[in-house]
């Protein structure tokens, strides 16, 4: 395994436990209250970069892409290991009977030291197996980015379900007094009755907005424990994002060369291209002919005390002049591949540039809509002041009352998805350009 991937393991590792540690010993919620509700209540509660860190330990997709590096670092130690020497240690005895001579018996030890001096393809063969460990880290890279981006993706999607929470309750608790000051007025006789019909019904549609919005929170925790790779009774309470400052995006040439550069799953598909070119020349160098120089030396011992040397220098040289077409179709299949990944990385390539312009895209728009949805909040809020005063004078109908009640509403739900879109928009940018990285862990804070 790579030395990045090893330190993240072990930090994920290390900052998962302490955090485990804090979760058993946070006291239990009583009986009576709701057991999500409680859950969330008990739990520390978790930064982003926390989140981050749990899922980087524990989300069983970057587990498999980590086995990958492994495998190809295993491949490339095997790949080299013709360079180095080759020690075996070989024992013999057996027993033969010969009725003419009779029972023969042979006892041999031997310890033979092998070296490979020079082998045709050897080179091209670490290279090849370099190649492969070099794509297996960047994928791990790119499934490490895809994972920071789902679960800030996420994270904030949770928060902001939170909010919304709030602004239905606040709706909900406004469209209860002014059901209160229409009874009032009804009972002094300066609104008519059938205005507590309308205050009824806005009320009603009051409350099943805070019921639908109740049940996205919860999913939206759940989606988020999915992602971090905890169990769904997990007690999860998270702490508020701190501010993000406004930043000049770059231009769309600069952001496609950032991508180009900085793309882990373009540098991984690079890799492999490089990885099939050392296999095509493997298939060709196996046409012929093929050379190899080897030395050997052995320390022979017969009948466990006689010992009888020996070495030898030997140069191969071997030319398949037919063998069924198989290395003609070593070559055919290794250059197929070779261009299927060529292929791929080309089309990744235009992805990527369809990527970036629509991140800066979402990016632009969704500041926009954080302006936008602040003057449209203002602007509720002021129809909803002069709505009630024209219905306090008397000159005004209920009904614009909870129209303009629930325009704030809708308003204010609009303001804060739009500030947690910035947000998302943001960290997609980042990983869009390929410079989104984890947290480091710092179990003592």
């Amino acid at each position: 395994m790579s030395e990045r991937v090893m330190t993240r393991t072990h930090t994920c590792i290390a900052f998962a436990l302490a955090l485990l540690v804090a979760i058993a010993a946070a006291p239990r919620a009583s009986a009576e209250t709701g057991a999500a509700d409680s859950a969330s209540e008990t739990a520390a509660p978790l930064t982003l970069d926390q989140c981050v860190l749990i899922a980087l330990e524990r989300n069983p997709g970057l587990t498999a892409s980590e086995q990958s590096v492994v495998g190809a670092g295993a491949g490339l130690t095997r790949a080299r290991s013709p360079y180095y020497p080759q020690l075996t240690l070989g024992l013999l005895e057996a027993v033969a009977n010969d009725p003419a001579d009779g029972t023969d018996r042979t006892e041999e030890a031997s310890l033979v030291l092998r070296q490979t001096i020079w082998e045709s393809g050897r080179r091209e063969s670490v290279q090849e197996s370099a190649a492969r460990l070099e794509s297996a880290e960047f994928g791990y890279a790119s499934a490490e980015q895809s994972l920071v981006e789902q679960v800030a993706t996420d994270y904030y999607g949770v928060l902001a379900s939170d909010r919304l929470v709030e602004v239905a309750q606040a709706g909900v608790e406004s469209s209860a007094r002014h059901l209160e000051e229409v009874q009032a007025r009804i009972e002094v006789g300066v609104s008519a009755a059938v205005d507590e019909a309308t205050a009824q019904d806005d009320l009603a549609r009051a409350e099943l907005s805070l019921i639908d919005t109740r049940g996205l929170v919860r999913v939206a925790r759940a989606r988020l424990k999915t992602t971090m790779g905890l169990p769904q009774q997990t007690a999860l309470h998270l702490a508020p994002p701190p501010s993000v400052a406004e930043e000049d995006l770059p231009t769309l040439g600069q952001a496609l060369a950032a991508a180009e550069q900085n793309r882990p799953d373009i540098l991984s598909v690079a890799a492999a291209v490089e990885a099939s070119r050392n296999a095509v020349r493997q298939a060709e160098i196996r046409r012929g002919p093929v050379a190899d120089v080897s030395g050997r030396y052995d320390w022979g011992y017969s009948d466990w005390a006689r010992r009888d040397p020996s070495w030898d220098l030997a140069l191969t040289l071997s030319w398949a002049l037919f063998d069924g077409y198989a290395t003609a179709a070593d070559v055919d299949a290794a250059r197929a591949s070779l261009a299927r990944s060529e292929a791929q990385l080309q089309a990744l390539r235009d992805q990527v540039g369809l990527e970036v312009e629509s991140a800066l895209t979402e990016v632009e728009r969704a500041t926009e809509r954080v302006a936008a949805t602040a003057k449209s909040v203002a602007a509720a809020q002021a129809r909803l002041r002069a709505a009630e005063g024209k219905y306090q004078q008397g000159v005004g109908i209920l009904l614009e009352v909870t129209d303009a009640r629930s325009a704030l509403t809708s308003a204010q739900a609009n303001q804060i998805q739009a500030a947690y879109d910035y947000r998302t928009a943001l960290v997609a940018l980042e990983r869009v350009l390929g410079t989104l990285s984890p947290p480091e862990s710092d179990v003592d804070q």
